[in-house]
């Protein structure tokens, strides 16, 4: 093959490799279009004129550290400007003049500290401004004046721990409002008071530890609401008066420690609620009301350690439920009572120790169980048989009792292996710890065998026992004495009498036969003489049966 024969197929072989393999466009700054200016590391200042037909420019990674004035007026064209990751650490008031068709612009990632009020006053189209990532600290009344168009509002990732009421009053078009991962303490009702429009409120990763109870009082469009990940420890009852729009409520990781009654009834397109990572330690008997779109909720990462009856029945379209990381010992089948749709349950990293075969028999439709890293020893053999539909079940890491009360609960998992997901393995006995249950035999699965046990018969006997006390009877005569005498029956064991004689050296005659539990009978004898004056006289006997 000649030189130039070579250099062809060459050029074919590199086109073709091109177009099996064309660069990769994961940004937009990557692959830009004829219309779009990309200006790198190497520009420090902006240009005064931009190549025909641009109507784009992004500045990234560029060494920019300051947005003069009229930085732009020769190129009125402009509909789209971005700054980003730039080293812009200020912007001139008037740095926008002359751009009426910009309808984005955005500075990002920047070490930005503020921006002077009125400098975005000629960007009467603007229908995006993205502020996020930089160093904002305080937002002032009238920033944002002129921006009548504005739909959406990006100023996330600062430290603004101030906005001054009003604001936000100019933008009546305004439906995305980004004001997350700040250094927010508190919110005011007045902020949003105007934002009649507004669809979508984010205000997660703040510092908030509480919420106004009218804060969306005049915001009948909205629909989604972002509050996670602050300190907020309680919700008023009334948070949102206009429930039919609302369809994602973001509230988990804050520190709720409970829900006020009937919260989350009357939302009819609610489909994303998030409860996770709070401190609830129960729930409310109703708590939820028909959301036909809602398929999803999570309670991981709480302190439940029960739940009402029927709780989750309102929710017929509820797919996957998540308890996990929660105190739960056991779950009443009431519980789940109404949930015609739940196909996986989530149950892991509890502390349960016990289920009744009951429990999952209002859950037919379950295709996947997560029951691991729990307490669990054993289980009732027929638990799982109501769920026909189960495909994936995991058990592992609890510590299996392998024993033969075990055998039912063996014999089904042997059945349903293919069900198994995770390897099971015993956690007691000794001998059989670290085992893996499907791998043992059913004679292996026994019982601890106790010793004989010997029983020992005490033969008892009735003696009688006699008690007799010899009282004088007093008379006119002093020689005529009075007898009481009693006689007692007590049960007691086979024993030895041994009679004891006491003569003690009073003058009184008593004679008494005394009978006790102890193997000796003592007799005592006392004799007492006195001289009565008055004549009285009485004889007794008693019969007992014991002492």
């Amino acid at each position: 093959m000649s030189k130039g024969g070579f250099f062809v197929v060459f050029l074919l072989l590199f086109e073709s490799s091109l177009h099996q393999n064309p660069p990769k466009c994961e940004k937009e700054t990557d692959c830009p279009n004829e219309n779009q200016v990309v200006l790198g590391k190497s520009t420090t200042e902006i240009p005064r004129t931009l190549k025909s037909g641009a109507t784009e420019v992004f500045f990234l990674d560029s060494n920019i550290e300051s947005i003069p004035k009229g930085a732009f007026v020769e190129n009125p064209q402009l509909e789209k400007v971005e700054f980003l990751d730039t080293k812009t650490q200020s912007v001139d008031l008037g740095a926008f003049e002359g751009l009426i068709n910009v309808h984005t612009l955005e500075i990002s990632t920047c070490p930005l500290t503020s921006i002077p009020v009125g400098v975005f006053n000629e960007l009467v189209n603007l229908d995006k401004l993205v502020l996020k990532s930089n160093k904002l600290h305080t937002l002032e009344k009238g920033l944002f004046d002129g921006l009548g168009k504005l739909r959406e509002l990006l100023l996330h990732g600062n430290k603004i721990q101030n906005i001054e009421d009003k604001t936000f009053d100019d933008l009546e078009k305004l439906e995305l409002l980004h004001l997350a991962k700040n250094k927010l303490s508190a919110v005011s009702t007045s902020w949003f008071s105007k934002l009649t429009k507004l669809q979508n409120l984010r205000l997660y990763e703040n510092q908030l530890t509480s919420i106004p109870e009218d804060i969306f009082q005049n915001l009948p469009n909205l629909k989604e609401i972002g509050l996670y990940s602050n300190k907020i420890s309680a919700l008023p009852p009334n948070l949102f008066p206009h429930k039919d729009r609302m369809s994602i409520i973001y509230l988990e990781n804050n520190l709720l420690t409970g829900l006020p009654d009937e919260f989350f009834v009357g939302f009819p397109q609610l489909k994303a609620l998030t409860l996770a990572k709070n401190q609830l330690t129960s729930l409310p008997s109703v708590l939820f009301g028909e959301s036909p779109k809602l398929t999803a909720l999570s309670f991981s990462r709480n302190n439940l350690s029960s739940l009402p009856r029927a709780i989750f029945a309102p929710l017929k379209k509820l797919k996957k439920l998540d308890l996990s990381k929660n105190n739960f010992v056991t779950l009443s089948p009431e519980s789940f009572e109404g949930t015609k749709a739940l196909t996986e349950l989530n149950l892991m990293n509890n502390k349960i120790l016990s289920l009744d075969e009951t429990t999952f028999e209002s859950i037919r439709t379950l295709i996947t169980l997560k029951m691991n890293h729990n307490e669990l020893q054993n289980l009732p053999g027929d638990i799982f048989t109501p769920l026909m539909k189960l495909k994936k079940l995991y058990l592992n890491d609890n510590p299996w009792l392998c024993d033969c009360k075990l055998i039912p609960f063996y014999n089904w998992m042997k059945d349903n292996a293919d069900k198994i997901i995770s390897p099971v393995h015993c956690g007691q006995p000794g001998n059989l710890i670290g085992v893996e249950i499907l791998s043992l035999t059913e004679d292996q699965l026994v019982c601890p065998t106790l010793p004989p046990t010997t029983t020992t018969t005490t033969a008892t006997t009735t003696f009688p026992t006699t008690f007799t006390t010899s009282t004088p009877t007093t008379t006119i005569s002093p020689t005529q004495p009075t007898t009481t005498t009693t006689t007692l029956t007590t049960q007691l064991p086979t024993t030895t009498t041994t009679p004891t004689t006491i003569t003690p050296t009073t003058t009184t005659p008593t004679t008494s036969t005394l009978a006790t539990t102890q193997p000796i009978t003592t007799t005592v004898s006392h004799t007492t003489t006195t001289s009565p004056t008055v004549p009285t006289g009485e004889s007794h006997t008693m019969e007992q049966g014991s002492a």
